[in-house]
């Protein structure tokens, strides 16, 4: 590794404790909920004084939004991966929705407040040290329009809009996560996969064979 790329010894400290000190939110969270999970307790689980989180975040909504940034960052990857692979559009798009509905399921206690804060428009951090949220979903959406406009371009997906598809998409997505959050239901990614394949498969793939026509402008 160069040297102008070398992590101090601080620096590897804080990431590190940094690591430990979110795996524990994410653990106290996962118990009890986000109102009812303390700064107490995730020292505890952490295995350092509650006065040392507060040398890593200024409070429990820091530590939130830093779990939402680390979500998101993996999300992107995870995303990037598959549209990297040699699959076609219309072989990648379930892998697609698969994925996000895997990310909405193990990150339900999370989604209420990413949900919130997409409306809102929360601030950068003051640290600057993670990606703010909707730098994160305007990558998402680039991502997934790439997808489509690829799809439409071999003939694979209808002639439209491809970053109105990827609102559509994104959307669909977002209403099982509200219907999860607001009926309780824990089944609901299980339900709503195949329904949105289904969605998605007759109403934007174009029928075999089918030859394609030009996108509106």
């Amino acid at each position: 590794m160069p040297l102008a790329q070398r992590q101090t010894k601080k620096e590897v400290v804080t990431a590190f404790r940094t690591r430990e000190i979110l795996a524990a939110a994410r653990r106290i969270m996962e118990q009890h909920g986000l109102e009812a999970a303390t700064m107490e307790e995730i020292a505890a689980s952490a295995g350092v004084a509650k006065g040392t989180i507060y040398l890593y975040f200024q409070g429990k909504e820091e530590l939130i939004q830093a779990l939402i940034s680390q979500v998101g960052e993996n999300l992107l990857q995870d995303l990037e991966g598959i549209l990297e692979r040699p699959d076609s559009p219309r072989e990648k798009l379930p892998q697609v929705v698969s994925l996000l509905l895997d990310y909405l399921d193990r990150e339900r206690v999370l989604f209420p407040v990413y949900a919130r804060d997409l409306h809102r428009g929360p601030r950068p951090p003051e640290k600057g040290r993670r990606r703010p949220l909707r730098e994160m979903e305007e990558k998402y959406v680039q991502l997934i329009t790439r997808l489509f406009a690829e799809g439409i371009a071999a003939g694979e997906f209808i002639p439209a809009d491809p970053r109105l598809l990827t609102f559509f998409l994104r959307g669909l997505i977002r209403a099982v996560g509200y219907y999860q959050m607001a009926e309780e239901q824990q089944d609901a990614i299980k339900k709503a996969l195949p329904i949105l394949l289904t969605l998605l498969s007759s109403g934007l793939c174009q029928p075999a064979n089918s030859p394609a026509e030009e996108a509106p402008t």
